[in-house]
């Protein structure tokens, strides 16, 4: 006899939450898996619209009464950054597993506080670092970590969008009040560096710069640098930034690369052999990521958001990419923190080790 299908519910309705998690969640791959019961928003109104549209039956302003009411199996949190806590564990003690956007949480302590919440409820936590799924980070990982060019020398990671995305032209949300490019962009790189070569970072020094959004009235960072030294010596540059032109033809810039004792690999995530020249101007596209097909949105973006529920659903379950555990959260959150300190001290920050608690 098949198992009942995981109730689904969603708090946060912002961009990413209507173009991604929604048209997945409704898709006909997960249809046995998991059923979306309900929809939360500060907006009543909009939650209500939003169940409307996608045939979801129940729509909330409070969280509280969403996890009261509905006993769900799971919860999808897309709020913004700074938020996620206190969603993730209110979730938690309500006897649900969590998918989270990333970051899991903006600092190490929070993280903490999320694994011994999960430790003592017995529920799991997955943090949705998609990149991970993009076969062509998976097939850097395939060469780096066995050794095939040997260890990891020096590198160079850069990942940055154009100001439309800060600035609220893309996004619904305020986000220059609630994240900066270190927690946004960053922390993507972050674990997908830990993801691909399996080093972790021992000390960073940064510095960020600020002018254009500061002159469009926003109060965060152009750009971010931050030089990271890794455990075995190897020192890679991350380049974050917010301040892209507006007509910059791609969401996300991002490329890599990676110097080894024997060879190099260098990785274009932006170029993905596809431009467009059309009425809405020149642009580069990603096939790869999402795809609108009649069973529903396909794609690495689509496929990591499915392997993480149907994981919940069945842990025998074997995803096409390896999911973040607790302990990666937590890495790519204390790298945020230590390029936080960094900038903030003008200074070279130590990047904390997890406790032996949360280290298998």
């Amino acid at each position: 006899m098949a198992r009942p299908q995981l109730k689904l519910g969603l708090v946060g309705l912002g961009t990413w939450a209507g173009k991604g998690h929604l048209p997945v969640y409704l898709g006909s791959r997960l249809k046995p898996f998991v059923q979306v019961s309900a929809l939360c928003s500060r907006s009543l109104d909009k939650a209500r619209q939003w169940c409307a549209e996608y045939g979801i039956q129940n729509a909330y302003a409070d969280y509280s009464e969403m996890l009261r009411k509905e006993r769900l199996d799971v919860v999808a949190v897309c709020t913004p950054d700074s938020l996620h806590t206190d969603y993730v564990l209110m979730a938690l003690d309500a006897g649900a597993h969590v998918i989270v956007e990333k970051p899991l949480a903006t600092s190490t302590d929070k993280c903490s506080r999320i694994w011994e919440k999960a430790q003592k409820t017995g529920r799991k936590v997955i943090t949705l670092y998609h990149k991970r799924a993009d076969p062509l980070w998976i097939e850097a990982r395939q060469i780096a970590r066995p050794g095939a060019y040997g260890p990891l020398q020096m590198g160079w990671a850069e990942i940055s969008n154009p100001v439309t995305v800060p600035t609220g032209s893309y996004f619904t949300s305020d986000m220059t009040a609630l994240t900066d490019a270190n927690w946004f962009l960053g922390t993507h790189f972050y674990d997908l560096l830990r993801y691909i070569t399996g080093l972790n970072p021992s000390s960073v020094y940064a510095r960020k710069y600020y002018g254009k959004l500061r002159d469009l009235g926003y109060n965060v960072p152009d750009a971010i640098k931050a030089d990271m030294i890794f455990e075995n010596n190897a020192s890679l540059s991350f380049l974050l930034a917010w301040n892209l032109p507006q007509n910059v033809p791609a969401l996300t810039k991002q490329r890599m690369t990676l110097h080894f004792q024997e060879g190099e690999l260098e990785l274009d995530g932006m170029r993905r052999g596809m431009s467009n020249f059309g009425p809405q101007g020149y642009f580069y596209a990603n096939p790869y990521f999402l795809q609108e097909t009649p069973a529903g949105l396909s794609g690495y973006g689509a496929s990591f958001l499915e392997d993480s529920l149907i994981y919940l659903y069945d842990p025998e379950h074997s995803p096409k990419a390896a999911l973040p555990s607790l302990e990666d959260a937590w890495w790519a959150t204390a790298m945020a923190e230590a390029v936080q300190e960094s900038a903030r001290s003008e200074a070279t920050a130590t990047i904390s080790r997890p406790p032996s608690s949360i280290r298998p």
